[in-house]
């Protein structure tokens, strides 16, 4: 995913604390040089477009798997599907999604656009994925020349289930919802 900030706060031995930012680029590399011997996190971020890729489809794979008629299938999904960040997924994630797609509200109240997972992360408990949270950043202990340097993420659009997010858009979906009056002849229509 483009256009990340990633945050890098650590420490180390013999030098103040330090906090490092980047942002991702069209191939969603991101790039840091952290002394040896560091601690650190590393964290992404990215809370913009939050209509991208939200749509009624999404809603209803959404209500079906909260029916119990068709699951979502895999542990992303279910954590695109979280709109309040409760964990869980339920009818509360819907009415929130709905609400950002009416124009009621303008972003998620308790959630960003996007959710980063780290790419290594095996989520334990496969029935209920999102139970007990998962890694959002990645910690090193004493950064050594041997450490890998290579953390990666997953990026999750959070509202869009059908995966139809355009990672590399940045503006905001603009579309007017305002009322239209009809003044019409007396017609069979």
């Amino acid at each position: 995913v483009n256009a990340v900030a990633v945050a890098v706060d650590g420490t180390h031995p013999t030098l103040p604390p330090f906090n490092l930012f980047d942002l991702t680029d069209d191939q969603g590399a991101y790039d840091f040089v952290v002394p040896t011997g560091a601690d650190f996190y590393i964290k992404p971020y990215r809370d913009d477009s939050p209509l991208n890729g939200v749509s009624t489809f999404d809603l209803l794979l959404i209500n079906k798997h909260v029916l119990g008629l068709e699951l979502l299938p895999s542990a992303y999904k279910l954590v695109a599907a979280d709109a309040n960040r409760s964990n869980t997924v339920t009818t509360f994630d819907i009415v929130e999604l709905r609400k950002l797609l009416l124009g009621i509200t303008q972003q998620l109240p308790n959630n960003s656009s996007w959710r980063f997972v780290d790419a290594r992360h095996i989520f334990p408990n496969q029935p209920n994925p999102l139970q007990g949270g998962f890694p959002d950043s990645v910690f090193i202990a004493d950064m050594q020349p041997w450490t890998p340097s290579m953390y990666d993420f997953v990026g999750v659009k959070v509202g869009d289930v059908n995966e139809s997010a355009d990672p590399g858009f940045a503006g905001q979906i603009s579309e007017d919802r305002a009322a239209m009056t009809f003044t019409l002849d007396d017609a069979l229509l």
